[in-house]
Parts: C-alpha cells; structure tokens; sequence
C-alpha cells in the first residue's frame, strides 16, 4: 500500500510540476495578449494535469500521437529502476507523512499568527460580510477559506475615503465573487501534500500574484475612469510580513511584483474578442496537456485468468516449504499470491493478496514457492504473456 500511495504521489508531482513549468513559460505572454483573467485561467493546467496523471488509461496504444507514445514508453524505461525503491516505500511514507504534519503545522501557525495580528474583529456597519480589525496593519484583503470575510483596518475610513473606498472594497468582492480564497486553500493542502517540491511553493506565490493581477483588471474593467485612483490607492495599502495562507492576502515579496501589478494598470484593456479567444487558447492548452499525460500513463498490467503452467512446484517443494508452526500445530491452509510474469515465463515481483490463516505463514511459504512456477511465453490465443500478471492459489495440506 506504501509503494502503491507512493507512486501515485511521484506520477501526480512530475504530471504537476510539467504544468508549473508550462505556466511559467506562458504566463506573462498570455497575460500582454489576452489579458489578466487568462493568464490566470492557466492555472487551471494544473489540477488537470494531476488528475489526469492519477485517471486509468482506457485508449489503445495504437491511437495515441507519437510524442504520447514515446512519454509512455519512457515511463516503462523507467518503472525497473521505480522498482528498486519499493522496499524503501515504508520508511519513504513515514517521511512524506512526517513532512506533510509539519508543513500542515506551519500554515496553521502563520495563520493564527496572522489573524492575532489583527486583534478583536467586529462587523462594519451596514455590511455583514466585512469586518473592521482592532489594530492598524495590511489591508483590506479576504480572511479565511470555508467561510470567507472581507476585514479591513482599523483606520480604512481614515485612510481610504470616496471612490478610494468604493474601488478597494469591490476588488475584495472579486475575490469572494470568483472563489479565489477556497482556491488558496486548495493551493495551501497541495503544498503540504508536495511539502518537497519547491516547484509547488513557487507556484502557490505566482498563482497569488496573477490572482491580485487579474482582480484589478475586473475592477478596472468595471471603473475605467478610476485607473490612476485604483493605481494610487494599491499604493496607500500597507503591507506586513505576516500572510495568511488561507484567504486572499497581497505577498509582501518585494517591489517587482508590485512593479509589476502597476504596470498591468497601465496597459490598454483587452477587447472582448481577444479576451474570449484567451480563454478558449487556455482551455486547449490545459486540456491538451492534460490528455497527453492521461494517454501516457503506464496500461495496467494485463492479467492471464488460466495460466499455462510448464514448470509447478512438486510435491517435496511443499513439502520442504510446508510452513514449520502450521506442520507442529497440524493446520493446513491457503494462500493467494499475484506475480508480473518475465520474458521467458518465470515470475517477479511476488506479493501475497490473501492468506489463511493468518497467523501460520502460509503468505510466507507461497511467497517463497512463486520462483518454482514458470509459464509458457504466449497464452493460448497468441498473446504474450510477458508483463501480464497471474493470480496464483495454492493450497497447503498435510501428508496423509
């Protein structure tokens, strides 16, 4: 089971970080092209990606394009060397177990942290969904990820006035409109569940980013005429070294980025035409991508449901491997053992699916019979059997 979560978490990590690194390359082209709302729509690839390296493959190999060919093939390069890993897997998942508590430990630390800062929080007057913190700090940003909440500062009547007020509180309701702050609390599970991958941390940064980016373009698109009011009024917002991993916070990491949001502003706006065939490039690119790595994951195994056997255990082999406790305590018993069969018929990687009794090693003593089994190299109608797996039953009896 160890081995198994394992390597749905390495498929889903190298299926996520090809989207990173695709996002990446496209993000700040797509941005100058087709606007910000698509370059944050590239995000999407993402997700797709992960499940799409987590989904059964059901195409034939005969339909898939060349290049997909090749990705699978390269996969079957590699699963010998997958392989050798597998007696690792137990200590692995501890580790990744470990890794994963105390990535989870440290977001709910920043979190609370965060929300301390903030002081007693109570509702503004005439609005129930935005609350007034007691301190002065950053502001006014989304709280919370299940049940998200506008919260601004304490001095936000002193500090933003009129139509400053009016521009600031509507980019906030953007991100409650869109659902941005349950996409960031998604985002804070995969880097705990990818706590080692920097890739994935990357990401989380960038996408938060292109998230505020493509907010002010909305609101922009909503206030024309207060481009250099909304400019001037992300200027007057105060940052602070604290973040809030769940909710819809601006990174304080350093001046480019904000260098960059401002620069957004000042870009003329994406027709309507442009910004339709955007999306419509995104959602070819995420799909694309994602059926590439869905077509290229590994066929399982086929399985050989009446195996032709030329070699079988005879009966000193049971006799010799006939477990000692049940051949003392007089127990016979049973036990099932799955194998991948080999080129020239022989067995490997042997594991025990069902034993009983439990308690007497019958599991064992199968395990240790399965190299005594060959098969024939093609099964009866002609296929070979060579990468199959079998389902081998034996069963374990006292000599009268």
């Amino acid at each position: 089971m160890s081995a198994a979560i394992l390597m749905a978490l390495l498929r889903a990590n190298l299926a996520g970080s090809a989207a990173v690194l695709l996002i990446l390359i496209l993000r700040r082209p797509v941005r100058v092209r087709f606007g910000a709302v698509a370059a944050y729509g590239l995000w999407l690839a993402a997700p797709l990606f992960i499940l799409a390296s987590l989904s059964p493959v059901r195409a034939p190999p005969g339909v898939l394009a060349p290049a997909v060919t090749l990705m699978g093939s390269a996969t079957r390069t590699f699963a010998p060397a997958m392989r050798m890993f597998t007696g690792l897997a137990d200590g692995l998942a501890d580790l990744w177990i470990v890794g994963l508590l105390g990535t989870g430990a440290l977001f709910a630390r920043r979190q609370i942290r965060f929300v301390r800062s903030l002081g007693r929080l109570e509702p503004m007057e005439g609005s129930g969904r935005v609350l007034r913190g007691q301190h002065l700090g950053a502001g006014p940003f989304v709280l919370g990820s299940l049940r998200p909440r506008i919260v601004t500062p304490a001095d936000f009547d002193t500090r933003f006035d009129g139509e400053a007020r009016t521009l600031i509180l509507a980019h906030e309701s953007v991100h409650l409109a869109r659902g941005d702050a349950a996409i960031n609390g998604l985002v804070t599970l995969v880097q705990s569940l990818a706590w080692f991958n920097p890739l994935v941390h990357l990401a989380a940064r960038l996408l938060r980013i292109d998230q505020e980016i493509a907010c002010d373009a909305a609101v922009v698109a909503r206030h024309p005429q207060a481009r250099r009011l909304y400019a001037e009024t992300l200027l007057g917002a105060a940052l602070t070294p604290l973040s809030a991993p769940f909710g819809c916070h601006w990174p304080a990491s350093g001046a480019d980025a904000l260098k960059e949001r401002l620069t957004m502003l000042n870009l003329a706006p994406v027709s309507p035409v442009r910004r339709r065939l955007g999306l419509a490039l995104i959602g070819l690119i995420a799909l694309g991508g994602a059926g590439a790595v869905w077509a290229a994951n590994p066929a399982p195994p086929r399985v050989v449901g009446k195996p032709d056997w030329v070699q079988k255990p005879t009966g000193e082999d049971m006799k010799d491997l006939y477990p000692k406790a049940a051949e003392k305590a007089l127990k016979e018993g049973n036990a099932v053992v799955r194998c991948i069969v080999r080129k020239d018929g022989s067995l490997r990687d042997c594991k025990v699916i069902k034993q009983a009794p439990a308690a007497y090693g019958f599991g064992a003593a199968a395990l240790k019979m399965s190299p005594r089994f060959r098969m024939k190299t093609v099964d009866g109608d002609g296929h070979p059997t060579a990468g199959a797996s079998v389902n081998i039953p034996i069963k374990f009896a006292l000599a009268r």
